[in-house]
C-alpha cells in the first residue's frame, strides 16, 4: 500500500487513484477469465502494483499463458518482487510474463488472446489515447475473446464539474466512446460496492 501510495502520488494522471483495487473489484475483474476454454492466453494491461494479477494468478492452469502489461517501473519492480517472483518459486507450469512498456509499444501477437483485463485509468487521459488503447487491445483479442476494465462511480460527473471547457469536452468524449464500444461489442456492466471509491467494471466481447 505505501509503494501503491507513493507512487500514485506522483503519477496521478496514469495511476488515477491513491488506493489499489479492493478485494471484490480485483475478483471482479478476474472471473472474465474463468469462461474461457483452456489453455487460455490472457492479457493484464496497467496492473499497478498487482490486486488483480494475484487474482489471475489463482486462475492459471499449467498451458495457460499471461501477458502482463505495465509502464511504470517501479509497478514492475513491485510485482516481481512480491508477486511474480515468490509465484514463480512455487513451480506453477503457467507461463507469465512482464513487459514493462505501453501496450502500445509491445509486439504481442493479434488476435491471440482470450481475455484481456485492463485497470487503466481512462478518465485521466485523452481520448484519442483512450480510443488507441481500446483499439489496441481489441485488436489482440481473439474473436469471441473479451475485455474487460472499470471506472468510478460518479467520476465523470466529478471531473467534469472541476474541469474548464476542453476537459468537459475531453469527458463528454470518453463517455462516448464507452457507448459506442458497448452497444458494438455486446457490453454488460456490474456495479462492485466495495472498492474505495465504488466502481463498476464493463466487459465487451469482440464480434
Amino acid at each position: 500500500m505505501i509503494q501503491f501510495f507513493s507512487v500514485a502520488l506522483r503519477n496521478m494522471k496514469t495511476v488515477g487513484t491513491v488506493c489499489p483495487s479492493s478485494p471484490m473489484l480485483s475478483r471482479a475483474l478476474a472471473e472474465v477469465v474463468d469462461a474461457a476454454p483452456q489453455p487460455r492466453r490472457i492479457l493484464e494491461v496497467g496492473p499497478g502494483t498487482g490486486p488483480v494479477t494475484r487474482e489471475l494468478l489463482r486462475r492459471l492452469g499449467p498451458r495457460d499463458v499471461l501477458d502482463i502489461v505495465e509502464l511504470s517501473p517501479e509497478f514492475c519492480d513491485d510485482l516481481e518482487r512480491k508477486v511474480l517472483g515468490p509465484w514463480r518459486g512455487q513451480g506453477h507450469g503457467a507461463q507469465v510474463t512482464l513487459h514493462n512498456a505501453a501496450i502500445q509499444d509491445v509486439a504481442l501477437e493479434e488476435a491471440s488472446y482470450d481475455c484481456v483485463v485492463c485497470g487503466l485509468p481512462f478518465n485521466n487521459f485523452e481520448v484519442e489515447l483512450v480510443r488507441s488503447i481500446m483499439d489496441r487491445m481489441l485488436e489482440l483479442l481473439k474473436p469471441g475473446g473479451e475485455l474487460t476494465y472499470f471506472g468510478y462511480v460518479g467520476a465523470k460527473v466529478a471531473k467534469r464539474a472541476v474541469s474548464a471547457g476542453s476537459g468537459r469536452d475531453n469527458i463528454d468524449a470518453i463517455e462516448q466512446l464507452e457507448r459506442d464500444l458497448h452497444l458494438a461489442h455486446a457490453g454488460t456492466r456490474r456495479m462492485v460496492l466495495a472498492n474505495i471509491p465504488p466502481a463498476f467494471v464493463r466487459r465487451l466481447r469482440k464480434p
